[in-house]
């Protein structure tokens, strides 16, 4: 295999990475308006499913419906044809709002007992709601439910919770069956600790050109969470590229944080860090507060966190709709697209969001002609962005200067004959 760059990876791992015990945000954001629809959490796997006809805030910042119009324009499915693999608590499949294709089961319970794996499939390729409203970010994907745990904390000895072991037999089991399966992404909603094993097991998955997605760390909620000591508050120069994996394997994983965009506290943005890990692993970002998403009893939700989690299965179903959209290209190019049309700053990549905010719909339509391992002309990719509209460069007129003059002289002369005018009258009495 090649030797590749930061960015250059033949495959690159999306991981939102999460501490230990704090998968994805699991603590509801204490803002007003969250109250008024149904959180993913409060349902329970056998509960009747439900429905919510909230708006998902972070699919209208995203532009996804934009992107589903391109696609709709062609004849064809927003991410159809592409499989990810989402390798978490298991999914759902009450209520069909998820075309799911079983996988194996590395945890130790047949039934669902979390809502996790179901809400992360749902961010990525949950069908539209009735009336039309988005759920998934690639509603034409399928999910591939390769089930590694039971949940976070688990109750009792028939439950199992994150382990390293389970994580390295899915992405095995993902390496072996990517071209039988066509798996063209892989989502990791976890962190674990680092390995030989598991850094062996995500290269095996880049060579057989998969993208894979998940987290660069929520801060910690509590003293359970390994990385309460070092990261329970920020602290100025914070970066948690060694204590987040597998996030943490720059060479073959493209990070994702979120975005506080649209929670406030008291009518006033909230802070971000409040929420997630600054990192300098971080690739690209997108935002989670008030998705819509699928429970584990197939209702349809609302996730009022802002968690990494949530924030790379949005990013896994960005990349489904690129490999869709260009499936001719291989990972490299695909990150490419992405990175290259995130919403960054003037500055450069930042450890909060990376090259930035992704931009479904701009990955899709700019002109980019990445090559084979995921280079962009640095010219071409500045010359390709829309143009903005300019007034026109005025043009040189060499008798401006004349007119100018003339003009000037015209006032003062008429200016003379007023004032002649008015003192006539009064030189006039003076000669009597």
């Amino acid at each position: 295999m090649p030797s590749r760059s930061r960015r250059g990876a033949h495959v690159r791992l999306i991981l939102a990475a999460l501490p230990l015990a704090f998968l994805l945000g699991l603590a509801p954001v204490d803002a007003g308006a969250a109250a008024e629809q149904t959180d993913c959490s409060a349902y329970a796997p056998d509960d009747p499913p439900g429905s919510t006809d909230a708006e998902s805030l972070p699919a209208r910042l995203l532009g996804a419906e934009e992107a589903h119009r391109v696609f709709a324009s062609a004849g064809r499915e927003p991410g159809a044809g592409v499989r990810v693999a989402v390798l978490d608590s298991g999914v759902t499949t009450r209520a069909g709002l998820v075309d799911v294709v079983e996988g194996p089961n590395f945890a130790r319970k047949n039934e669902l007992v979390f809502y996790h794996g179901s809400a992360v499939a749902g961010l990525i390729a949950g069908n539209a709601r009735p009336g039309g409203k988005p759920v998934g970010v690639a509603p034409g994907a399928e999910v591939v439910d390769v089930r590694v745990y039971d949940q976070v904390a688990p109750t009792d000895t028939s439950e199992v919770g994150v382990t390293t072991g389970a994580v390295v037999d899915g992405l095995e089991w993902v390496a072996a069956n990517a071209n039988r399966l066509d798996i063209g992404v892989v989502n990791l909603s976890v962190n674990v600790e680092p390995s030989g094993a598991l850094a062996a097991a995500i290269r095996r998955v880049e060579s057989r050109d998969v993208v894979v997605v998940a987290a660069s760390g929520n801060r910690p909620a509590d003293d359970s969470d390994p990385l309460f000591s070092k990261y329970a508050e920020y602290r100025p120069g914070e970066d948690a590229v060694k204590d987040v994996f597998p996030a943490g394997y720059l060479d073959q994983v493209v990070a994702v944080n979120a975005t506080a965009d649209g929670y406030l506290v008291d009518g006033e943005p909230g802070e971000v860090r409040d929420w997630v890990l600054q990192s300098s692993a971080t690739d690209v970002a997108a935002p989670t507060y008030r998705a819509v998403t699928l429970s584990a009893n197939g209702s349809t939700c609302v996730l009022n966190q802002v968690a990494t989690s949530w924030a790379a299965a949005e990013v896994s179903g960005v990349v489904a709709l690129l490999r869709s959209w260009f499936p001719d290209e291989n990972a490299d190019q695909i990150v490419a697209r992405l990175e290259a049309t995130a919403d960054g700053t003037v500055d450069g990549r930042t450890v909060l969001t990376g090259a930035g905010v992704v931009q479904p719909a701009e990955a899709m339509t700019r002109p980019l002609s990445p090559d084979r391992s995921g280079r962009i002309e640095q010219a071409a990719a500045e010359e390709s962005r829309i143009p903005r509209a300019t007034a026109p460069d005025p043009r040189t007129d060499p008798l401006a200067l004349v007119r100018d003059r003339m003009v000037w002289w015209g006032l003062l002369g008429g200016a003379g004959l007023v004032l002649a005018l008015l003192l006539r009258p009064v030189l006039a009495r003076r000669r009597r």
